[in-house]
């Protein structure tokens, strides 16, 4: 029995995969589309069983998404959508799957390529390879072909006017995604689409419409199936380049758009070309449009689109969530982020669009000085040695490699120019993707670099001078497009700072006058909280216990494990611990974990900074929850204010957060609570909202399970101070 249910389940999962459901309702109703017309929908469904079946006789892991069961689905459902129904068209689906499985594993590995340097997406290649082998196998051995498509090829007489046929005529077009073009199918379809996402919805409807509007505006003879091959493959490619495989802004909708007009084309031809042949084209135009772009649009080719493409495909509305704390993270799209190039605090002399140098194409870029009682120098200002950022440590605030260098160029004395040299003496350093970061006007002889060094952030590059365009010592530094000097800048930002004393910034943009300070990792904070495999929390909440343990994936990725089954992705690093992507089963413990902890910096002082926590992690009522969805449809992001002090009396880091959420019923307000131990980590949370304590939490326990030459080890709390 629960080998039966194990199956079900991935059956379900498979055929809601292409929507990336996590509900298997989705997949009930996809395959319950299928079954508008039976035949069909029982050629997908023996598809899949053998696929399954022989997936488990070949020993062979399931692939991201059951893809190779629901490649076989498909394939299935092309058969059962051709041919006209009798015994041997139902072994020859159970064929197609028992070949769709290794067909699938084999070509993830040859798309991938070697060490995935091709990395190009599985999508429905297998589909195509398998449904072309089965169509001619079926004209091979005589199989009769259907006599019309699986459709309601008339209207009933009930329904009136012509907008109610466009109706039954567009939910059809969305039937046909499952290759059933029946009303009924395309209502099953666009019900699993809402339920799966909002967005996808939207795109698949709006992929099919902008097809059929450009098949209406350049084909002016009618052509047997090409209205519905165009629908079919637009809708797919509005799917994956406008939801699953990029997060959907303005630019990834306008690339949506150029690609179903790509898709379109290629459908016609296609078409055209394979009318002799008698192998329809099927999703072909869709899988090579979605490679072209994939493959054209990578850092590789220009670093504009460096992070466009997800790592792995995802719902849109979590993506979506996922950018916006990205975004407030310092993780932002488009932006580079640069520690500072510097030990201790200096002021921005001139920010991004400064009035003197830092306009045009070098409008990206800072310049650093010291100011010490609002001045940069003392005594008279007449030497170079009175001004406080002479011959300061300058330090590499990347990871990359030294492309050019200049060190011969002489300091000018204070109020001159070299506006011949006028970067003067300096470091340029590769960082990859076409993008060079430079730190010039350094003093002359004081880089012991040579081109080709690799370089980590703190190396030493130089020491602050006065060469080049500099009337007084001070450090310039930007991100530029290209090794000529000169290239244009690009947007880059600060990471792991201090703003004015106090701020603590992920993504710093300084103004001018503020200070820049830089912050060094706290070695015991980030041994005590760091999630180390196999560390685990044991917290006490009331009379209940609750476990927290680190997890490694086999991909590096360590996630925290609770013990109701919830889990939540934690990227550490010398700097601070990140939280997100939360998973598994309902915990509200969990929730106000991440809340409290989401973003930790390791850094023993006093701050304050900016998050963005995915709304949906407070708990809240159906009323309100339905509120957040009406003011928020496709996903919010709260607006959180950190800070931490330290407390003397607890000897302990008190991290307290306020969380907002606007809802369309007014305004939500929520504090979070964290207990931080520089030897323990955390020791306790809380949650409050509206003045109610939800989840509050205390450490009775921590340790590690031991494992891989690792040793057990635990330790027990009698009492903590945070309680």
């Amino acid at each position: 029995m629960r080998a039966l249910s194990d199956a079900l389940r991935s059956l379900l999962d498979a055929y809601g995969a292409l929507f990336l459901a996590r509900q298997r309702l989705v997949g009930a109703l996809v395959l319950a589309a299928t079954l508008c017309d039976l035949a069909t929908g029982l050629c997908g469904l023996a598809a899949g069983v053998a696929a399954l079946l022989t997936r488990r006789l070949l020993l062979l892991p399931a692939l991201p998404g059951e893809a190779e069961i629901l490649n076989a689905i498909y394939a299935g459902l092309a058969l059962g959508a051709f041919y006209a129904s009798e015994p041997r068209l139902f072994a020859l689906a159970a064929f197609g799957g028992l070949l769709g499985v290794p067909l699938a594993s084999a070509l993830r590995q040859i798309l991938a390529g070697p060490f995935g340097a091709r990395s190009l997406p599985l999508l429905g290649a297998p589909f195509l390879c398998t449904a072309w082998t089965l169509l001619a196998v079926a004209k091979g051995i005589a199989l009769p072909l259907r006599t019309v498509w699986p459709a309601w090829p008339l209207l009933p007489d009930w329904i009136p006017g012509e907008a109610a046929a466009a109706a039954f005529s567009a939910l059809s077009s969305i039937g046909a995604l499952f290759f059933v073009a029946n009303p009924l199918a395309g209502i099953l379809v666009m019900t699993a689409l809402l339920v799966a996402s909002r967005i996808l919805a939207l795109l698949a409807v709006a992929g099919a419409l902008l097809a059929n509007l450009l098949l209406a505006q350049f084909s002016t003879t009618p052509v047997p199936g090409l209205a519905l091959l165009v629908t079919y493959n637009g809708a797919l490619v509005a799917l994956f380049v406008g939801g699953l495989l990029a997060v959907p802004t303005r630019r990834t909708l306008l690339l949506a758009a150029g690609a179903v007009l790509v898709a379109s084309a290629l459908s016609a031809g296609m078409l055209a070309l394979s009318a002799g042949v008698g192998v329809p084209p099927l999703s072909a135009p869709f899988v090579l449009t979605v490679w072209l772009a994939s493959a054209a649009l990578r850092a590789e080719s220009s670093a504009s689109w460096g992070r466009f493409w997800l790592a792995l495909p995802a719902c849109p509305e979590e993506s979506l969530v996922n950018a916006r704390l990205a975004s407030a993270r310092g993780l932002a799209s488009g932006s580079t982020a640069l520690l500072p190039p510097f030990a201790g605090r200096m002021s921005v002399s001139q920010a991004v669009d400064g009035a003197h140098t830092h306009q045009g194409a070098w409008r990206y870029a800072l310049d650093f000085v010291v100011l010490v009682d609002a001045q940069s120098y003392c005594r008279a200002g007449s030497r170079l040695s009175d001004f406080h950022a002479f011959n300061l440590p300058v330090l590499s605030p990347v990871r990359g490699h030294v492309a050019a260098i200049r060190n011969d160029i002489a300091d000018n004395p204070p109020g001159e120019m070299n506006l011949v040299e006028n970067w003067g003496n300096h470091v340029l350093i590769d960082i990859g993707g076409g993008l060079y970061v430079l730190l010039a006007h350094l003093r002359r002889g004081s880089i012991k670099l040579s081109p080709g060094d690799n370089v980590t952030p703190g190396v030493l590059l130089g020491r602050c001078g006065n060469s080049g365009r500099s009337p007084q010592p001070h450090l310039h530094m930007h991100v530029q497009r290209g090794a000529r000097l000169g290239s244009p800048t690009v947007p880059f930002h600060l990471a792991h700072c201090l703003i004015n004393g106090r701020e603590y910034a992920l993504d710093g943009q300084p103004r001018e006058g503020q200070t820049v300070e830089a912050l060094t990792g706290n070695d015991a904070l980030s041994t005590a909280f760091a999630p180390r495999p196999g560390r685990e929390w044991l917290f006490k909440s009331g009379a209940k216990e609750w476990r927290l343990a680190a997890e490694t994936g086999l991909l590096g990725d360590t996630r925290l494990v609770s013990s109701a089954g919830g889990s939540v992705l934690a990227s550490s690093a010398r700097s601070l611990l990140a939280l997100h992507q939360r998973r598994g089963s309902p915990d509200m413990l969990l929730d106000a974990f991440i809340l409290a902890f989401g973003m930790t910096p390791f850094a023993a002082q006093a701050l304050r900074w900016r998050d963005a926590a995915d709304a949906s992690l407070l708990p809240l009522p159906l009323s309100l929850r339905l509120a957040r969805r009406l003011r928020h449809p496709f996903g919010a992001n709260l607006d959180s204010h950190c800070e931490r002090r330290w407390d003397a009396t607890r000897q302990l880091w008190r991290q307290h957060s306020r969380h907002r959420l606007r809802t369309a019923s007014g305004e939500i307000e929520a504090e979070s609570f964290g207990w931080i131990s520089a030897t323990r980590g955390p020791v306790a949370f809380s949650l409050v909202i509206a003045g109610h304590t939800l989840a509050k939490a205390v450490l009775v326990g921590y340790g590690n399970r031991g494992d891989h030459g690792v040793p057990a080890w635990s330790a027990a709390l009698l009492k903590t101070s945070a309680s």
